[in-house]
């Protein structure tokens, strides 16, 4: 891992102190030094690989973790969940370019304090960082806009979910019963709700609706 260590005189002074976590080296130390002009917060310590991610945070004790879920993998959720944990309970702020629907829930559900697309303005990442210290939770209005959409009456339940995963990648019903030892008549149910959900009437427009809204990515 490279990880590039603030000045001891920026660690000490009585600012918010920020963990930068990103493998995109000008992007990840333009926000660096955006943060840094900052009066009231700093970067500690910048790295590009989210290897050793909780000792680094149990030995920098960093206000803030900003990371990016590209990082993390198919565990991202565990990792946000277990550096909430740590006794110094640092906060976590996703900026990514993850925009799915899924990966805003799954991020906010397992305690990330604020989520920006990496598009996002400095205003909004200033706004974001102060409203995480005094305790509170910033999501712009594109990320509520997927929140509001995830937790619709109508969304699909985690069983839907899987099942449209599925049906994304070209299998028949038959083979999604095996995979999940289910009946072909049980998919069928299945893939009727969502359907309806998504207000469409076969499995291409449902795939297509689902990308649209964020539900998957192909």
């Amino acid at each position: 891992m490279n990880i590039q260590f603030s000045s001891a005189s920026d660690a000490a002074r009585n600012r918010l102190t920020v963990l930068l976590v990103d493998a995109q080296v000008l992007l990840r130390r333009g926000v660096a030094d955006l943060i840094d002009a900052e009066p009231d917060m700093s970067v500690i310590a910048q790295a590009d690989h989210a290897a050793d991610l909780l000792p680094m945070c149990e030995r920098l004790r960093p206000d803030v973790v900003s990371v990016d879920l590209d990082l993390l993998g198919a565990g991202s959720s565990d990792t946000i969940r277990a550096i909430r944990a740590l006794r110094h309970g640092p906060k976590v702020m996703v900026l990514t370019q993850r925009s799915c629907e899924a990966d805003v829930y799954g991020a906010m559900c397992a305690g990330a304090n604020g989520y920006l697309f990496k598009n996002t303005t400095p205003q909004e990442l200033f706004q974001c960082l102060r409203s995480i210290r005094l305790g509170g939770t910033f999501v712009p209005p594109p990320v509520a806009a997927k929140l509001t959409s995830r937790l619709m009456g109508g969304s699909l339940s985690p069983r839907e979910m899987q099942v449209l995963e599925h049906v994304a990648a070209g299998l028949s019903n038959k083979h999604i019963g095996r995979a999940f030892g289910i009946s072909d008549g049980t998919v069928k149910a299945h893939t009727k709700r969502i359907f309806s959900k998504l207000g469409v009437s076969n499995r291409t427009s449902a795939v297509a609706a689902a990308v649209h809204r964020g539900l998957i990515s192909l």
